[in-house]
């Protein structure tokens, strides 16, 4: 297998590249810059090939010569930034995903995986949201409100056109809200659940006023990009989308708990209430993550406390 993971040296796509590593394969980063902040560890076990997502030619000419059969589509134009910038939000993220399945279509790349996230559900509201979090199936309406959302369920739907139709078997995962290295800095305000770590563990402060009482699906990272391996070596999966998460409704105050075990004079302030990504609409529960269990033989190896442990660890490894 060689896998080529767009998006390879962002927040998850590092992870996904430090997994197909550790499972004995060389895959090739697809990115439009160069970082290594969160690869420096895979300088000499991977392969770099600049270009956009965008350009049709350049994503065929690197298939081509790299002799790539498997693809993580994990490249997109996020957060903010994304908010407010609907003509490249759109370009990025529904256009680059159609390049990817038509490159895929003409070199009869055996698996797509793509990335989407829990935003293609919308507003979680009822017995979905608090206090209940009835967990989240993948045949619930969808309502995204964001354009980046928007963008993701077009994406899933294109998949699954190009899987149906034109014949490119494609997986697509639906994260639940992730956190690990290199969030902050990326995603900014959404980042909420790698400021809390990344903060105390720079000696700086975390204090935000509200959203301690409230519930939501937490996956770190390395549970994501096992979410991405596995999708990309199942055998004729039954259903072709999987919501990845943990399963299990955790707060803010959690994570200070987990914390706090190792900087117990971390300085942390959280107010009560809920929605701690300030969201005008709620967005905040837990999935039903059956599906993936059953058929992918996906489970989260990190719980909050281990989570936040190899995150701490991490951070000393590297400078993000």
């Amino acid at each position: 297998m060689k896998v080529l993971i767009t998006g390879g040296m962002g927040v998850i796509g590092s992870e996904a590249s430090r997994k197909f590593v550790k499972e004995g394969h060389r895959p090739v980063l697809y990115a439009r810059h160069r970082d290594d902040n969160l690869i420096a560890d895979l300088a000499d076990k991977v392969d770099i090939a600049l270009g956009d997502v965008t350009d049709l030619p350049r994503l065929l000419d690197v298939i081509k010569t790299n002799r790539i059969t498997h693809i993580v589509h994990a490249a997109a134009f996020v957060g903010a930034v994304s908010q407010a910038n609907p003509p490249l939000s759109i370009d990025v993220n529904v256009r680059g995903t159609v390049n990817v399945l038509e490159a895929a279509r003409l070199f009869g790349i055996r698996r797509v995986v793509f990335t989407s996230a829990k935003g293609v559900y919308g507003p979680l509201t009822g017995e979905f949201g608090y206090p209940n979090y009835r967990p989240i199936p993948e045949d619930m309406p969808k309502n995204p409100k964001r354009i980046y959302d928007a963008a993701k369920q077009i994406g899933e739907h294109l998949c699954l056109y190009y899987n149906d139709t034109m014949g490119v078997d494609s997986v697509v995962l639906r994260f639940a809200t992730t956190y690990g290295p290199g969030k902050t800095a990326r995603h900014g305000k959404m980042g909420v659940t790698s400021q809390i770590v990344e903060a105390p563990a720079a000696g700086k402060p975390f204090h935000i006023a509200q959203g301690g009482d409230e519930k939501d699906d937490f996956i770190y990272n390395k549970d994501s990009a096992l979410g991405i391996y596995l999708a990309t070596i199942a055998e004729n999966p039954k259903s072709r989308v999987y919501n990845i998460g943990s399963g299990v409704g955790s707060t803010l105050r959690d994570f200070e708990r987990a914390l706090r075990r190792h900087i117990p004079d971390a300085d942390i302030s959280i107010g009560p209430g809920l929605n701690f990504l300030g969201m005008p609409y709620p967005m905040h529960g837990i999935y039903d993550v059956t599906r993936a269990r059953d058929e992918l033989g996906f489970k989260c190896e990190y719980d909050i406390d281990r989570g936040v442990e190899d995150y701490l660890r991490t951070l000393r490894a590297i400078r993000v």
